[in-house]
């Protein structure tokens, strides 16, 4: 499919100037672009391509009664585990969880904890509210008890200087997006950016403080941080890099040319500078993953732990190939349903229609479908993608790495091709549809839905051996 809409490439344009790196903290000095850039980046890309819901909302309000209800027992949780220290230090969102053996177990981290396990040791977020316990990794402590106090440290030392220097940040960014692109920025959404970053500026000095504090209390020499490329990141990697510690991102899902986070304008790729506020390395599932991104950092083919366990599990357990199953991005779960709607019109009953909610809507969706169908739509209830996968003939969505992760083990994998899914994935190994009745004759076609590219491009092999020989060279060669 052509589009006439811009390209991240051409996106990126609008950074590809140095002056971006003149806007910094007054009290430390770092940059102030890695706090913004992302979701400047992600309010114009959701403008141009998300016609149903935007890609940044303002926080719920409700996430203040949520935090008071599960403070009490994160912190009594991380008292009851004392000091935890270790090589290894891996810093979770807390996404991922699904229960094995009756404990949650991390589908992203854990399989790396258990892997050198008196040597690791894991922070996590909290998703959903939910704290995932009894669990099976037992060197586990949560990050929110030092969220909320970096929360609360921006919202009280917000100053007008503050508010001064992002202001000035975001008017050189509209003024170039106008000029380079044509393109412009509502008010309201200054106004949301403005808001989400001038208390992320103010709090710079305290979150300084806390970040050297717990790393010098985990004494790590290699810390593995989930979404590690993303801005928000960018003062803990420099932090981590002032204290000489290693730090790497093991890719947790779908990357591409088209990912704002892993893909940079020549002035800023190009910076030794804003490198200090990026991973040293990144851990990818494949090869085919790790050259779609230009990110200034060493690049590591390890594999995808999770992706190999539930294959060796699958391929043991044959099930009837029954399902038509929608994976939705998390953002737009209305079009989904219509695109569901549309399949069940033209397959006269061939197949049931299975459309998973992302793990973003997750529990929106559960709530407002408590039944698990909409009319003859079923609602995946299934916490892990593989037990879907099992029953499934046919997968598709747009921007999803479970489009890849069904590689092997789905017959047939279709890309939805909006506009969206073109700009996130400008190249891809998959068939292609426009609308519905271009699905169906497309799964009907023998030689469509096959993945055009080598199963080990994508999921490499070995994933124990790959990360045992990354892990001698960071603590054995580097540290020597």
């Amino acid at each position: 499919m052509n589009s006439n809409k811009p390209s991240l490439e051409k996106l990126l344009e609008i950074e590809n100037d140095q002056s971006f790196l003149d806007f910094r903290c007054s009290e430390t000095g770092y940059l102030l672009w890695p706090l913004l850039r992302n979701q400047f980046f992600r309010i114009l890309i959701s403008d141009i391509y998300y016609n149903h819901q935007p890609l940044i909302v303002k926080p719920s309000a409700s996430r203040y009664r949520h935090i008071l209800q599960v403070l009490p027992r994160v912190l009594l949780h991380n008292a009851g585990r004392g000091k935890l220290s270790g090589d290894i230090l891996i810093m979770g969102s807390g996404a991922g969880h699904f229960q094995r053996d009756g404990l949650w177990f991390n589908r992203i981290t854990d399989y790396f904890a258990q892997a050198f396990t008196e040597d690791t040791i894991t922070c996590e977020g909290i998703v959903d509210w939910h704290v995932p316990e009894p669990r099976h990794n037992k060197r586990t402590n949560y990050w929110l008890p030092w969220q909320v106090l970096i929360a609360l440290a921006g919202k009280l030392q917000s100053r007008q200087r503050h508010v001064e220097v992002v202001n000035a940040m975001l008017d050189h960014a509209r003024k170039r997006t106008k000029s380079l692109l044509g393109l412009d920025i509502s008010d309201e959404n200054i106004q949301l950016l403005l808001n989400m970053t001038v208390p992320k500026v103010a709090r710079l000095s305290f979150m300084r403080w806390v970040y050297r504090r717990f790393l010098t209390r985990t004494a790590p020499r290699l810390v593995l941080v989930e979404q590690s490329c993303y801005g928000d990141y960018g003062i803990f990697n420099h932090v981590t890099r002032e204290l000489g510690i290693r730090v790497a991102e093991p890719q947790h899902g779908m990357i591409s040319a088209g990912h704002d986070a892993y893909s940079f304008a020549p002035a800023i790729r190009d910076s030794d500078e804003y490198r200090q506020y990026l991973p040293h390395d990144f851990l990818g599932y494949g090869a085919w993953w790790n050259s779609q991104i230009n990110a200034p950092i060493q690049k590591w083919v390890i594999g995808h732990p999770h992706y190999t366990e539930q294959r060796k599990r699958m391929l043991s357990n044959v099930s009837d190939k029954t399902d038509i199953l929608l994976l939705s991005d998390g953002i737009e779960f209305s079009i989904y349903l219509e695109l569901a709607n549309d399949l069940i019109n033209l397959i006269n009953g061939r197949y049931r229609v299975v459309l998973r909610p992302h793990p973003l809507e997750r529990q929106r969706v559960y709530s407002e479908y408590p039944s698990g169908n909409v009319g003859k739509v079923v609602i995946d209830q299934n916490r892990d993608i593989y037990q879907s996968f099992s029953t499934a003939y046919a997968v598709t969505g747009e921007v999803s790495t479970a489009l890849f992760e069904a590689v092997g083990l789905v017959e047939k994998i279709l890309l939805w091709e909006t506009p969206k899914a073109v700009f996130s994935y400008p190249t891809h190994p998959f068939t292609g549809f426009l609308n519905a009745k271009d699905f169906v004759l497309k799964i009907d076609d023998y030689e469509s839905g096959r993945a055009d590219v080598e199963q080990e491009e994508i999921w490499a092999p070995d994933w124990m051996d790959n990360y045992q020989n990354y892990i001698d060279f960071v603590l054995k060669e580097i540290h020597r």
